[in-house]
């Protein structure tokens, strides 16, 4: 009988394959690794940092600032990554060139068109994205497919103020397809820039976040001197009507979180649930700016704790974002430092942080 190798191979191939598919999981839930990583490729020699991820899930878009290619000022960029989770093995990995599906591509296309609208000769800082479909309105109907509202902070007038731009359809498609240039994808242009003038003030105004109910929109300014975190609490306002609602405010209730701010300048705030992160050169720290956190224990913010050592070092961390899946023991937490070791100036990192 004539045997020959490359079938064997095969069958031996398969039969791996197989005995590999056949292993038993010993991970009920993925756990992101504790240990501050370097985002690699999507870094460049120049300074990259204060980023921001809307809700997606392994393949996330990356919004953030950069001076890549020898820019004096800041400009937003977008790039993407992907994450995984062996759960037979424990293994974690993550990739700057993710595969994408058409539909991931068509989602995350007009995110890349945001920061093409927003971009100026000025500062372009602390971008916020939300997607009308996975955070605000969640209604399962897919209508706002592919819809974003976008918050940044610019200084293209002189001082750092807060803007918003949007590409909100109001008469959405159930659909996400792309048929040419006349497709509904492709309709779904963002509008201008507009200052929400009711966070503004003749200071430096910058890096908003929603409360966890979209009920208050916290932020820093140095309005009183040194960089403090604010709160205001916005009236109701459906989901649907934020982009229309907020550029209009005028009377609100704006007032410094005392909690959370000090002596020193406490910046970038940022919240996720019941989560605030932000950075601060306090007293205490290890160096430059700290990263810290607190909890909301549903009627005030906890003391703020120190990250330490795992995450902070003696260099500046700065703008901590958080991004969570269910599925996860802990959540992932992306930040900027210019600390040795990157690639130049501000990288961006990850860390797996608890919940």
């Amino acid at each position: 009988m004539k045997f020959t190798f490359l079938p064997l191979v095969g069958c031996l191939c398969l039969l791996v394959m197989s005995c590999d598919k056949l292993q038993p999981m010993q991970y009920s839930q993925g756990t992101f690794p504790d240990v501050v990583t370097n985002l690699g490729d999507v870094n460049s020699v120049d300074d990259d940092y204060n980023s921001t991820i809307p809700a997606f899930g392994d393949v996330m878009p990356l919004l953030f600032s950069s001076k890549r290619g020898g820019r004096s000022d800041f400009n937003f960029v977008k790039e993407s990554l992907t994450y995984s989770f062996d759960r037979r093995s424990g293994a974690f990995s993550f990739d700057n060139k993710p595969y994408w599906g058409l539909d991931v591509v068509q989602e995350q296309t007009p995110i890349g068109w945001a920061a093409d609208k927003v971009n100026s000769n000025g500062n372009e800082l602390g971008p916020y994205i939300k997607s009308y479909e996975r955070d605000l309105i969640k209604d399962g109907m897919n209508r706002h497919y592919a819809e974003y509202l976008l918050l940044f902070a610019s200084d293209r007038t002189g001082n750092l103020d807060i803007y918003l731009t949007h590409n909100y359809q109001n008469n959405p498609t159930n659909t996400s397809s792309v048929s040419g240039s006349s497709g509904p994808l492709n309709n779904k242009q963002f509008v201008e820039p507009v200052p929400l003038s009711f966070l503004n003030s003749t200071a430096d105004d910058g890096y908003p976040t929603f409360d966890k109910s979209n009920g208050s929109i916290y932020f820093t300014s140095n309005r009183a001197g040194s960089f403090d975190i604010y709160k205001a609490t916005l009236p109701t306002i459906a989901p649907a009507e934020l982009q229309s609602k907020l550029p209009t405010l005028g009377d609100v209730a704006i007032e410094k979180v005392a909690g959370l701010s000090s002596t020193a300048d406490d910046k970038c705030p940022f919240i996720l649930d019941n989560i605030l992160v932000f950075t601060s050169n306090r007293p205490g720290g290890l160096g430059g700016y700290d990263l810290y956190y607190s909890k909301w224990d549903g009627s005030r913010w906890s003391v703020p704790v120190n990250f330490g050592p795992t995450v902070n070092t003696a260099s500046d961390e700065y703008r901590p974002i958080l991004t969570g899946q269910p599925d996860y023991t802990n959540q992932l937490m992306l930040f900027s430092s210019n600390r040795p070791g990157g690639k130049g100036g501000f990288d961006l990192y990850m860390v797996g942080v608890p919940k």
